[in-house]
This record gives structure tokens, sequence and C-alpha cells, in this order.
């Protein structure tokens, strides 16, 4: 009886020294629904949860490009230019008609010194979207030289 007691003891004890595991078989979100609770992150401040998201709806639609899109806009926000780039030149990979795309990535290639890049893609962004301001005002700043 002493031994089984003690067997029983030392299960309980075993058991109720490991942490709790929450495993998710299925994802219930779609694309659209990770890219919306990434806006939400984003928009509380929370950037490493937003990139996550925007991952997350991006692995999701490989067809769909606001999520990297909306990658790139926080890793620029981050001052993280190289990986900005790389998320915007992703999205239009997926769409090579998204203007913001082309204006962002013309703004982050002006970032990182390189002006004749950032003229190519900020021209592409106004002939696709002529009265744009944003654009225009990128393409102002690329034709100035400022950074």
């Amino acid at each position: 009886m002493r031994f089984r007691l003690l067997i029983i003891l030392l299960t309980l004890f075993a058991t109720g020294c490991s942490l709790p595991r929450v495993i998710v078989l299925n994802d219930p979100l779609d694309a659209r629904q990770h890219n919306d609770l990434g806006v939400a992150y984003e928009a509380r401040g929370e950037t490493d949860l937003a990139l996550r998201e925007y991952r997350r709806a991006a692995d999701l639609d490989s067809q769909w490009d606001r999520p990297l899109v909306n990658r790139g806009n926080v890793l620029a926000g981050q001052q993280d230019w190289k990986k900005a780039a790389a998320s915007y030149r992703a999205a239009l990979d997926r769409n090579p008609a998204n203007a913001e795309a082309m204006n962002n990535l013309a703004w982050v290639l002006l970032r990182q010194g390189e002006p004749e890049q950032a003229r190519i893609w900020a021209e592409r962004a106004v002939e696709t979207c002529p009265d744009n301001p944003a654009f225009l005002d990128t393409l102002a700043e690329v034709k100035g030289g400022g950074t």
C-alpha cells in the first residue's frame, strides 16, 4: 500500500510540474484575417506580432501582395531597409502593378543610397497612379536627391 501511494505521489508530482502545452492543430483564420490581425497589432505598436501575422497571411495566400506591402511598411518604420526592400520586391513579384509597393520601394532604395533604382521605381509608381500626391512627393524627393 505504501509503495502504491509513493508511485501515485511521484506520478502526480511529475505531471504537476510540467508546463501546460497548447497545440494548435488547425488555424481557423484565413489570409485576410491574419492580415487584419497584423493591422490591429501594428496599430497597437506590437510590431513583432504584426510582422508575424503579415508573414502568415502571405504564406496562406501566395498570390496576395497586401500583407507583403504591410510587412515592408513595418520594416521600413524600423529602418530595416534591406528587409523592407525585399518585402516590397516580393509584393511586386506577386503584383507587378502595385503602385504602393513601387513607391515604397523607391523610398527605401533612396534611404539605402540607391538613387537611380529609387528613381526608376518612383517614376513607375507615378506612371501607374499619376494623381497620387504621396507618389509625386516621393518622386520629387528622389529627383531632389533627398535622404
